[in-house]
Formats: C-alpha cells, sequence, structure tokens
C-alpha cells in the first residue's frame, strides 16, 4: 500500500463537506464501503488504487463538520 496516497486520500475525506462525510459515516461499515463511496465522490477509481482502505477505516477518523465539531463514527 502507498503510505503517501493513503495520507492524501484520508486528508481529501476529512476536507470533504457536511453531505459527503455524512454518506462516509453513514457507509462505515468494511473498508470496502469507503472505496465505494469515495468512487461515487471522484467518479473513477484510478486515484483510489493502492490506498490502505483498512487503515483509513480502522482511524474512524473523518474529521470535523462545517459547525466545528468531530464526526462521531457509530
Amino acid at each position: 500500500m502507498n503510505v503517501e496516497k493513503t495520507e492524501a486520500v484520508h486528508n481529501w475525506m476529512k476536507s470533504l463537506g457536511n453531505h459527503n462525510k455524512m454518506r462516509f459515516a453513514i457507509n462505515w461499515r468494511i473498508p470496502h464501503s469507503l472505496f465505494n463511496v469515495a468512487c461515487s465522490i471522484k467518479g473513477g477509481v484510478d486515484d483510489l488504487q493502492g490506498v490502505d482502505w483498512y487503515k483509513i477505516y480502522k482511524s474512524r477518523d473523518l474529521g470535523t463538520w462545517d459547525h466545528g465539531g468531530k464526526v462521531n463514527i457509530l
């Protein structure tokens, strides 16, 4: 897995607006579901290959909502 790419994609996920963060939060079931949501937002898989989705999944970190509150993953 590509560590730099994983970090870049995770930072991209945390920088998204509330609507897309909610899509990730709702689908935070398995690493592959995060990949599926990312593909639907980005519109392709080329930039998402080689990402350690399990590492992102285990972090349970999506940053904060627009109002500053932490995004809690259930």
